[in-house]
């Protein structure tokens, strides 16, 4: 009888850290920051302003422990057509040499919507200005190894009254974080 007793309470032991491990995701899962928790914020993040001209750049990466693996400083030139569409061209240096180009195109939908298209970017990213708040939710391919990895990415730009803007990332792979990237921006 105690073998079969011992196997059942594993069984028990398992199931419920089963549903532990369920209902956290599910919690967790569904507490994440939306853009309408910015509403009426202030200072009004217009993204034709803000990304108009000279930006600087200083950032972190950290990795899935969330320590910090990389820094990085940038430039960022925004400009805007008579169609209204805007381009913004990232210029990255990493603290190991490595340089990293981006030119972000965004092409407004509606009032402070946008779809923002990139070199490095799977498709196409929906970009929501609300408040003093911009979101961005997309799949980044980077180098990884000998090779490539595609990672989902929702960044979150938060302008403060200074006019300096502190943007945060999570990365994930397969739903899990595997990293998250810091900047602080500051237009020139």
């Amino acid at each position: 009888k105690r073998p079969k007793y011992r196997f059942k309470q594993r069984i028990n032991r398992m199931k419920n850290l089963i549903l532990v491990f369920l209902t956290t995701i599910l919690l967790t899962g569904c507490t994440g920051m939306k853009i309408e928790d910015f509403n009426n914020t202030k200072p009004e993040f217009i993204p034709q302003d803000y990304f108009n001209g000279k930006l600087r750049a200083y950032g972190i990466v950290k990795d899935r422990s969330g320590k910090i693996t990389r820094t990085f400083k940038g430039t960022m030139i925004g400009s805007w057509d008579k169609n209204g569409i805007g381009t913004l061209d990232e210029y990255f240096v990493y603290n190991d040499g490595e340089e990293m180009k981006r030119v972000w195109t965004l092409k407004p939908t509606q009032d402070k919507k946008f779809i923002a298209t990139a070199n490095d970017i799977i498709g196409e990213s929906p970009m929501i200005a609300n408040g003093n708040t911009v979101m961005l939710d997309y799949v980044m391919r980077t180098a990884y190894k000998d090779s490539t990895i595609d990672l989902s990415v929702q960044d979150w730009l938060h302008l403060q009254d200074d006019g300096v803007i502190i943007n945060h990332s999570k990365l994930k792979k397969f739903g899990f974080v595997v990293g998250e990237i810091v900047i602080t921006i500051i237009k020139d």
